[in-house]
């Protein structure tokens, strides 16, 4: 059994005192930074706009303070040049006060995120290929990686063909679609000119291919002359005059 004398626990209070002090100010310290860190993240966040927001905050122990020392309760203020919404990195300047005190000011470089849910293939994607629901699925993607012309919506290509080779999981856009064509460039047509209720039909060749819908050019056979329409879902192309 091991016996202990006045001096020598007054020696060994002596050695712990410091290491129980210090811990009580880390834990303070901590509550701090942590306090900081929320604000801020909740800063970032209202400023980041729409989408899966990530955003990346670095250690922020130049805020780690002993709380029971600061003069009142605490305040954050938060100053950025950077226009919303946040993209990248974004350097924001934070002030911690306590009560009417400033008791810290820095600059704090996040970085932020934003993923977007857009269509991309479940498989690899070729030249020709029909699109099916089965080949499409939804993916969150970075946002500064997207082109502005990206699908969002999986309805809205079901039934397009594909004008290029696109690899699985990269993000469609509308540029790499098509319709399916009702008039093939070349193509014999029947080019119909209305004026009210007069119709008049004539032949003609098709100077493009064309969806149902849409414009293309063709060249009357009779007159030769090279005109515009409007494909119907029958393959004939109708002129105004």
């Amino acid at each position: 059994m091991i016996r202990f004398g006045w001096f020598d626990f007054r020696r060994l209070a002596f050695l712990l005192f410091p290491l129980v002090l210090a811990a009580g100010q880390t834990r303070a310290g901590q509550d701090t930074e942590a306090f900081v860190r929320g604000e801020l993240e909740r800063y970032v966040r209202a400023h980041a706009g729409k989408g899966t927001v990530a955003i990346e905050i670095p250690k922020l122990s130049v805020f780690a303070l002993d709380q029971d020392r600061l003069p009142g309760p605490l305040r954050v203020e938060f100053s950025t040049r950077s226009r919303s919404p946040f993209r990248g990195r974004v350097p924001i300047t934070v002030a911690l006060h306590a009560g009417s005190t400033l008791v810290k000011r820095s600059v704090i470089s996040t970085t932020v995120r934003v993923r977007n849910r857009v269509v991309v293939p479940t498989r690899d994607l070729r030249r020709g290929d029909i699109l099916s629901s089965r080949d499409l699925a939804y993916m969150d993607l970075d946002q500064d990686r997207l082109a502005g012309d990206v699908i969002r919506e999986i309805e809205e290509v079901v039934g397009l063909r594909m004008k290029r080779s696109v690899r699985k999981d990269r993000a469609l856009r509308s540029s790499q679609l098509e319709r399916i064509p009702v008039v093939e460039r070349g193509d014999r047509v029947m080019l119909v000119l209305e004026s009210g209720p007069l119709q008049i039909q004539a032949a003609a060749r098709a100077e493009e291919s064309g969806a149902a819908g849409e414009w293309i050019r063709v060249r009357n056979l009779d007159s030769r002359r090279e005109i515009s329409g409007r494909v119907d879902h029958q393959g004939r192309v109708h002129v105004a005059f």
